[in-house]
């Protein structure tokens, strides 16, 4: 059964930052202390020179270093221009505790990156041990 989409958007209220096509929002490796939804626009999350993920309007991102406390795990780049709303650190734990929609929304948006890197990634090369011989009692 489909779950229905949660519009982040419509629970946050905060500070508005419009990005013009390409501007650099964070950096893999920046502090993070702040995490952002798309208003209207789309950001694109880059690694290693390559897109793993388009956020559109209603999606969140940056909340990984909010959470793990760990730099930025990937960049972020506005494609075309796109208005971010902003989430202070503080702001972001209030609306987990606050908000059961805001935490369900957030943890629909990480089980889908997990399903997507699970999917991309290859399975690692198992090497079978040697199994010793069982012992009689």
């Amino acid at each position: 059964m489909p779950y229905r989409k949660i519009d982040l958007a419509r629970i946050v209220e905060g500070p508005l930052v419009d990005y013009p096509d390409g501007r650099v929002v964070f950096i893999r490796g920046d502090e993070g202390d702040k995490a952002y939804i798309v208003e209207s626009g789309r950001i694109d999350i880059r690694e290693g020179g390559r897109v793993i993920e388009a956020m559109q309007p209603g999606e969140i991102f940056g909340e990984l270093a909010l959470i793990d406390g760990e730099t930025r795990s990937a960049s972020a780049v506005a494609v075309g221009p796109t208005r971010l709303i902003v989430i202070e650190k503080d702001q972001f734990f209030a609306l987990l505790h606050d908000h059961p929609d805001f935490a369900l929304g957030v943890m629909r948006l990480m089980t889908r990156r997990l399903r997507t890197r699970f999917v991309d990634e290859k399975p690692p090369e198992v090497t079978p041990l040697p199994v010793a011989p069982r012992l009689s009692a």
